[in-house]
């Protein structure tokens, strides 16, 4: 099997997958407010008058009394996600912009600082714009990671380390699912007497277990010589830029100072994305406790970033509801809302890096790479 017709097969698959999906979420939505019968159908609302509800029966539409639907945690109509979204606080949304925002800016000022401790001489602001540009792809690359190599593409223009400035962009990718897993370990200790936290502690812990293996492996010398992962990449090709990579990874632990800033960095960043997800959950009037969010909303983004589907759409969609569908009061299609603000907003700021991007394609390489590395 060729290579182009190996990546057709995985881009239909990925389309097939976001298309089952995205079904998959529609289908747990209503579009217009809606009662629910006895026998559990769930029947649109037309009109009403008094206490008396016209619906679109299968029957066609009719006048119906209250006692013929049932109340779902004392609400007999629910709303549908026209009139959830109609009835939108636009004070939280303009918060939640701001938090996105500045979630982002955040972002890129973490990935300066690991290009400024490896001394690579790409300024602050360009810094910032490529994590722009990143975001940008995010949205219309296969998984929630894509935008990774067009910043990682880009950053090469700008310097002549091209494989240490590559690696920056994976630790910057590392730091920050470890960060996310670390802050979703920590909330659902903090709110393990919920029953909403144990339904996301297994994804917490498997993937816990999956960084700290993954972080052994890359910034552990005795484990690297355990597996003989040096050995292997002499036997790739490019190995020469493969070791330099690997030492670039490697030396983070050991630089305490820039260690500590990215951490603090990492917290402030994940803090900021889920205090932008609860906005727009007041926004909504979500029944939703605050804790929730700070141990949902990592958990989502961390399965996103599994390249399944296109720009990770459907799978954030989906444990939107996994997860915050289950809160008591909770209506799925005030989740679907949330879900959908929560990803248009991004959307919204990620527009400046196409911007940022065209600018970025008539420029040129810096300078030639480095000795110590292969091109």
């Amino acid at each position: 099997m060729g290579p182009r017709l190996k990546n057709t097969l995985v881009l239909l698959v990925k389309l097939a997958v976001t298309g089952a999906l995205l079904a998959w979420v529609v289908s747990g939505v209503r579009w217009h407010d809606h009662v629910v019968t006895p026998d559990g159908q769930s029947w649109r609302v037309l009109d009403s008058q008094g206490r008396r509800l016209r619906v679109l029966a299968p029957a066609g539409p009719a006048w119906h009394d209250p006692a013929d639907f049932v109340a779902i945690e004392g609400q007999l109509v629910r709303p549908g996600i026209t009139n959830i979204l109609h009835r939108l606080h636009p004070g939280p949304c303009l918060l939640a912009a701001v938090l996105f925002a500045a979630q982002l800016t955040l972002m890129g000022i973490r990935w300066w600082c690991l290009l400024r401790w490896q001394a690579l001489a790409v300024p602050l602001g360009p810094a910032v714009r490529l994590m722009f540009v990143g975001h940008f792809f995010n949205f219309f690359l296969p998984g929630s990671t894509g935008g990774d190599v067009v910043r990682a593409v880009l950053v090469t223009r700008r310097t002549s380390a091209r494989t240490v400035a590559v690696a920056t962009v994976l630790l910057d990718r590392f730091v920050g699912l470890a960060g996310m897993a670390a802050l979703a370990g920590a909330m659902t200790l903090a709110t393990w007497g919920r029953p909403q936290t144990q339904r996301a502690a297994l994804a917490v812990a498997v993937t816990l277990a999956i960084l700290a293996a993954a972080g052994l492996v890359l910034f552990s010398r005795r484990v690297q010589r355990a597996l003989r992962i040096g050995a292997l990449l002499d036997r790739l090709p490019q190995s020469q830029n493969l070791h330099l990579a690997l030492d670039t990874l490697r030396a983070l632990p050991r630089a305490p100072a820039t260690a500590a800033t990215v951490t603090g960095m990492t917290l402030a960043v994940h803090l900021l994305l889920a205090g932008a997800v609860a906005s727009l959950g007041a926004a909504l009037d979500l029944p939703v406790p605050v804790g929730l969010y700070f141990l949902f909303v990592p958990v989502i983004y961390i399965l996103a970033a599994v390249p399944v589907s296109i720009g990770g759409l459907g799978v954030v969609e989906g444990m939107y509801l996994v997860f915050f569908a289950s809160s008591p009061g909770v209506d799925a299609s005030a989740v679907v809302a949330m879900s959908l603000l929560a990803r248009l907003g991004p959307m919204l700021l990620s527009l400046a890096g196409l911007v940022f991007w065209l600018s970025e394609r008539g420029a040129r390489r810096a300078t030639p790479a480095n000795p110590g590395e292969t091109t």
